[in-house]
């Protein structure tokens, strides 16, 4: 199936979800996180959900790592729409967030901070397969910003629902390491 066909049928499918089975669906996802393994893991980055579009409430992974990891950083992206790049900023006394234009939460100020190889990037995505691949809102955000990360950087995506068979594959396209679903977390082939 096409990516624009994927895309389409899952983010309706998330729009579609009953507010009790999306909050239950948010639990099982931070209970699947909470399996990481975080040893070695100096920042992690999270991308701030746009809950209006039913995204992964990462807000409970950001609580559960402040409380639980406290040494772990806390990293959150910028998108710059002209360049399409991202600009990570550390989550500090200094960050202020407000909705850009298109209603997502992003910085605004705040201290950069550069994702190194021990750090896991939290990538969001309408749909994903066995092999790494995914969908996501197609602007390639996400596809340049991994590109640039480090070798050994974890990029781990977010999704309410299972994998499809078969997402065909860019170019660009960079692959995640692994997916945490509400049931379980999949690591790719």
């Amino acid at each position: 199936m096409l990516k624009t066909e994927l895309r389409k049928i899952y983010l309706n499918k998330r729009l579609q979800l009953p507010e009790a089975e999306y909050q239950a669906l948010n639990q099982q996802l931070l209970q699947q996180f909470m399996q990481l393994d975080l040893k070695g893991i100096v920042a992690v980055h999270l991308f701030l959900p746009m809950l209006r579009t039913k995204e992964p409430d990462t807000n409970l992974l950001i609580n559960y790592l402040q409380k639980q990891h406290p040494h772990i950083k806390r990293v959150f992206p910028k998108a710059d729409f002209q360049q399409k790049t991202l600009t990570n900023y550390l989550d500090d006394e200094d960050l202020v967030i407000a909705e850009n234009k298109y209603g997502i939460p992003e910085p605004i100020s705040g201290n950069q901070f550069y994702i190194d190889k021990n750090s896991i990037v939290i990538v969001p995505l309408l749909a994903f397969d066995l092999q790494g691949n995914r969908v996501g809102y197609g602007g390639g955000f996400y596809d340049r910003f991994l590109a640039e990360c480090e070798k050994g950087t974890q990029f781990i995506g977010l999704s309410f629902f299972e994998p499809v068979d078969l997402i065909e594959a860019d170019e660009f396209d960079v692959k995640l390491h692994g997916c945490i679903t509400p049931r379980k977390i999949w690591k790719a082939l």
